[in-house]
């Protein structure tokens, strides 16, 4: 295993369980943002986060992936600052994570 596929499995791996979360409730303590948003949208995002962290696996979509990544978790770091809440942590280190995959261009080119 090399470095950018541990990096794509973790991204990979998050996006699983923070999409399954927004269906299930399994993660403890629940986001702070639930509650400022409803439920359809909320499903809506786990359901984006479930394809992203599948897609994250095609090389070709890649880089498309993760650059919408870092948009969407910016989007939610900055609405976390908004609202005044505690867990900005993940949204933050996937941010980084993701721009890891997207800058690195042998990331993207799924060429060993």
């Amino acid at each position: 295993m090399n470095l950018s596929n541990l990096i794509i499995g973790v991204c990979s791996l998050l996006l699983l369980m923070v999409g399954a979360d927004k269906f299930l409730n399994f993660m403890e303590p629940p986001c702070s943002l639930m509650e400022n948003i409803s439920t359809t949208t909320w499903q809506a995002l786990g359901v984006i986060q479930l394809a992203g962290g599948i897609l994250l696996w095609m090389p070709k979509l890649r880089r498309s992936i993760a650059s919408f990544f870092i948009v969407f978790m910016l989007f939610f770091t900055i609405m976390h600052l908004k609202e005044n809440t505690y867990d900005i942590g993940g949204s933050v280190f996937m941010v980084f994570l993701f721009g890891i995959i997207a800058w690195n261009p042998s990331f993207l080119s799924g060429k060993k």
